[in-house]
């Protein structure tokens, strides 16, 4: 246990990024010199704060499982006989080995709509027979590392042929080309597997915010948002959902499930917002709701829309602030991983601009007058 606190502090002392410290933060793993994790201790990664990742880390010895040879290739003839579904790393459990690179491109496919990736596998699709093989996938990897927007600092995304030359099985080859990596992937099982576990992620964190409910209380749902995000307004979206949102008030699994895929495309959210709105201009309803369904084809139901402007709506006018929604959207969907510092003149207003807000409210409160 002290060797391996020593490594991992040591590791971090070398500015790791934000993506790698979680990693190590929560690998329980450690085969011939190399440090993986198991498909739950991926599912824990991306649904704890740093307070509970502190927690399941100094018990890693609880599921530290895998220390032979013999025991990496009896987990990976379980995952070669596991079928696919929305429940797969649940089911797995601690049997399977993810890689860091594994690891980094399981948050792209949660992070993506499935257009975004598709581009890639079809660039390596060589002879358009909607399929590539081992090798092949090693390079999308690599493409989808060298465009990933969590990238920080100077971390170096691995390259292709260093985890191929490894010579070490990991869940998801074994998963996709079979324990001797002599099958082939087909563009319709990559894209299952992909909405599978976007699916199960999402289901995962609806019953850990829902406490086991069926439905999500509309407080819970703004405690899902807010989950990973420091971002200067957090005061002020508490005080909203604490003064207009009354209890009792529900959000639905087939709700949650499509806010979750409105937040995988929040880049053409974005730009559809472009075209409905002048820039910088407060965001109404009618527009949003637009602007989600030209995004993902789909409509926020109102129950949900409600909920956003109520928390998000700042100063009371039924609109919202179409940057800084997205950059409390973009924390949540990256865990986290991705939250800027603000410094300088624009750090200062943001300030200025948040405590001007508290004070209105104040005078409101006292008053009864709305001062905008």
């Amino acid at each position: 246990l002290f060797q391996r606190e020593d490594v991992i502090h040591a590791e971090v002392d070398e500015r790791l990024s934000l993506r790698k410290h979680r990693f190590m933060h929560f690998a329980s793993l450690e085969y011939e010199g190399e440090y993986y994790m198991t498909p739950r201790d991926f599912l824990f990664s991306v649904m704890f704060d740093q307070v509970e990742r502190k927690f399941l880390f100094q018990n890693w010895l609880y599921i530290f499982l895998f220390v032979s040879l013999k025991d990496v290739d009896a987990a990976l003839l379980y995952v070669a006989k596991a079928k696919p579904g929305p429940t797969f790393f649940r089911e797995l459990g601690d049997k399977g080995l993810i890689s860091y690179a594994e690891y980094l491109f399981l948050l792209t496919i949660l992070t993506k709509p499935q257009s975004g990736l598709q581009i890639a596998f079809k660039m390596l699709d060589t002879d358009g027979n909607e399929q590539v093989e081992k090798k092949e996938f090693f390079k999308l990897q690599r493409i989808i590392g060298k465009e990933d927007d969590l990238k920080a600092g100077d971390e170096t995304v691995l390259r292709g042929t260093e985890l191929e030359d490894c010579g070490i099985n990991t869940m998801l080859l074994v998963h996709f080309f079979g324990k001797e990596g002599k099958e082939k992937l087909r563009y319709s099982e990559f894209f299952r597997f992909m909405e599978n576990l976007q699916t199960e992620v999402q289901e995962m964190e609806f019953i850990k915010f829902s406490k086991g409910l069926s439905v999500m209380r509309k407080e819970d749902f703004a405690a899902w948002l807010l989950y990973f995000t420091d971002e200067e307004n957090n005061e002020i979206y508490w005080q909203n959902v604490k003064d207009r949102i009354e209890a009792g008030e529900n959000i639905s699994l087939e709700e949650f499930k499509t806010f979750c895929k409105f937040t995988n495309n929040l880049e053409d959210f974005s730009i559809a917002m472009q075209m409905f709105t002048v820039a910088n201009r407060p965001v109404k309803r009618a527009e949003f709701k637009r602007a989600v369904k030209v995004a993902t084809g789909q409509e926020l139901s109102d129950n949900v829309l409600d909920t956003i402007f109520k928390i998000f709506d700042l100063d009371g006018d039924d609109c919202l602030s179409h940057s800084e929604f997205l950059g409390v959207l973009r924390n949540r969907i990256h865990r986290g991983l991705r939250v800027p510092q603000q410094q300088g003149i624009q750090g200062y207003w943001k300030c200025v601009k948040r405590e001007s807000i508290k004070g209105a409210k104040e005078v409101w409160k006292q008053t009864g007058k709305s001062p905008f």
